[in-house]
């Protein structure tokens, strides 16, 4: 495929993300990402396509590039490959009105494109400098191809909390958060009075990003928050729990 059209790039990016099918090794390498986690796939999106010849930097198989909402929410994460003529292909997933929480970008909302670069440990701001098609504002079924990117500056790494994945469930979901220096991390649930009813984690981690698996048999329907704690640093976000 090296002489993809603009079309067929188009309904390649947009069938990464296509529900309920097997998918190619190519999805599942761009999918894998070590920096940021796997977004919340709440079944609407917005396609966001990068042409391998819009960048004015050198990338290596690794770099991550993700997609952050007006509320420092990731909403779109992928590995960059050398494959597709380094064309990258990301679903930004809209928010789901079915939840109170916000996993996904609201209608009109501006979206901010990060990219990690992996030899240098360091995360930059994007800045996209034409867009061959529409624009940084998400739309539902929406399309933008960007023509000319550039790094910007860049972003002293934090603690970073991730919406879990998948939310709503039933029973159980995975919980994944970054922290920049190893350290003890405490993860505790509380309902929606703010009572305390588990600890989730309390270990140390060392740097980088992690997952955690949370089982949520015997515990009732409703909605429920947790709450990451290091350094004096507290982080919090809420999720769906339908039984």
């Amino acid at each position: 495929m090296k002489n993809l059209t603009l079309l067929s790039i188009l309904i390649f990016c947009t069938s990464i993300y296509a529900q309920n099918t097997e998918l190619s090794q190519y999805q599942k390498n761009t999918m894998n990402t070590k920096r940021f986690a796997r977004p919340v796939n709440t079944g609407v999106n917005h396609t966001l396509l990068i042409l391998g010849s819009a960048w004015n930097v050198k990338l290596d198989i690794g770099d991550e590039i993700a997609v952050y909402d007006m509320q420092k929410n990731m909403v779109s994460s992928v590995s960059w490959r050398p494959e597709q003529q380094g064309h990258s292909g990301l679903a930004i997933f809209g928010d789901d009105e079915t939840t109170i929480e916000k996993e996904g970008m609201k209608i009109g909302e501006i979206f901010k494109v990060v990219l990690f670069d992996v030899s240098e440990d360091a995360l930059y701001n994007l800045n996209i400098n034409k867009f061959e098609r529409g624009d940084n504002k998400y739309q539902k079924d929406g399309v933008t191809v960007v023509g000319e990117i550039s790094l910007g500056k860049i972003i002293k790494q934090e603690i970073e909390l991730f919406q879990n994945v998948p939310n709503p469930f039933q029973s159980n979901t995975s919980i994944s958060f970054f922290v920049p220096v190893s350290g003890n991390v405490s993860i505790s649930l509380s309902n929606s009075l703010g009572k305390k009813i588990k600890t989730i984690s309390n270990k140390i981690y060392e740097k980088g990003m992690h997952s955690i698996d949370l089982d949520c048999d015997g515990i009732d329907s409703g909605i429920y928050f947790y709450t990451l704690e290091m350094n004096k640093s507290e982080l919090t976000k809420q999720f769906t729990l339908i039984k």
